[in-house]
């Protein structure tokens, strides 16, 4: 994330706190994929980005923000949520999104998916809505 390293000291500290004080989903997420980012994969957690944005997830090698919708005191309405995938994207970061309900059901599943696309085992291309 070279281009979008620096950030506001705001940010930087909100995420920080957001680090602390996870969802449910996503500390479930976060228990489960943990050691792979520490061993192969870093996958990082609450990263700020474009100044005022921060996401959830993100696997810097593909270039992916990885989103819990549904989760937390950071959801977005649809509209708001689009518009802000959508600037994002414009700096080449990809989004998989995966719905807090799959997480808090199937937390092993949610996270084996989570690194398998990191891994390149599935590809972006291959996923539609009916896969979660």
């Amino acid at each position: 994330m070279a281009d979008h390293d620096k950030q506001p000291d705001f940010l930087v500290e909100f995420a920080k706190q957001n680090r602390k004080h996870l969802s449910l989903p996503e500390k479930l997420l976060w228990k489960r994929v943990k050691f792979s980012s520490q061993q192969e994969l870093h996958i990082k957690r609450q990263i700020p980005i474009l100044g005022r944005y921060i996401l959830d997830f993100f696997y810097e090698d593909l270039q992916l923000a990885i989103e819990i919708d549904g989760a937390g005191p950071h959801s977005f309405k649809a509209e708001e949520d689009e518009i802000r995938q959508q600037e994002i994207e414009t700096t080449g970061i990809a989004f998989l999104r995966i719905p807090a309900r799959f997480i808090l059901r199937e937390p092993d599943n949610a996270a084996a998916f989570v690194l398998s696309v990191c891994r390149g085992e599935i590809s972006l291309d291959e996923l539609d809505e009916s896969y979660l």
